[in-house]
């Protein structure tokens, strides 16, 4: 597998999504990381892993670390160094025409069922924050990327904005695009 790099603006965004996933800080990304990430996800919204959302979202971080493993796993130890996972994202996830609607998306639906608590199809800014606590986004830029995602005002996310945000984050080359603000400033 030869290292991919991308964009600055996408090697910047790939950059600081390994930082959330790198749940135990050691340098490197593994399963546990991911299932230790989804653990904590269902603890901050009091959601029992044998719920059909708990269920969705530890499927979901599994699927998503298999396809990634596959993809990016260069020597076969089973850990992620941010080269791999750079050029595993780029390649697979990002510049593959199926790579998000695959592996991505789906986990990405598991996580904004989880928040959108109420089942309204909405996810207010609370819901919101604790997402972003749980992935480590500075205190002081989780509301700025509340109110840039919030589009349209209303003090709500739809789930089809975040999914779109979600979306734009890991796809928009468009450095002016609301999704890339999903977790803070990428400067």
């Amino acid at each position: 597998m030869t290292a991919l790099s991308g964009p600055p603006l996408l090697d910047r965004k790939i950059a600081l999504c390994f930082g959330h996933l790198d749940a135990d800080g050691n340098g490197t990304v593994d399963r546990e990381d991911l299932l230790t990430l989804g653990a904590r996800l269902l603890s901050a919204f009091g959601e029992p892993p044998t719920s059909p959302k708990g269920t969705a979202l530890m499927a979901g971080m599994d699927r998503y670390w298999e396809a990634l493993a596959e993809a990016a796993d260069a020597d076969g130890d089973q850990r992620l160094t941010p080269a791999e996972y750079r050029a595993g994202m780029t390649g697979a996830f990002v510049t593959s025409p199926d790579g998000f609607r695959t592996a991505l998306r789906p986990l990405t639906e598991a996580v904004v069922a989880l928040l959108d608590t109420d089942g309204d199809g909405e996810v207010d800014e609370r819901e919101f924050q604790v997402w972003q606590e749980v992935f480590r986004t500075a205190p002081e830029h989780r509301a700025a990327a509340f109110r840039h995602l919030d589009t349209d005002g209303s003090g709500r996310l739809s789930v089809d904005e975040l999914l779109l945000a979600l979306q734009e984050f890991y796809l928009s080359s468009d450095p002016d695009a609301p999704g890339n603000r999903l977790y803070g400033p990428l400067s």
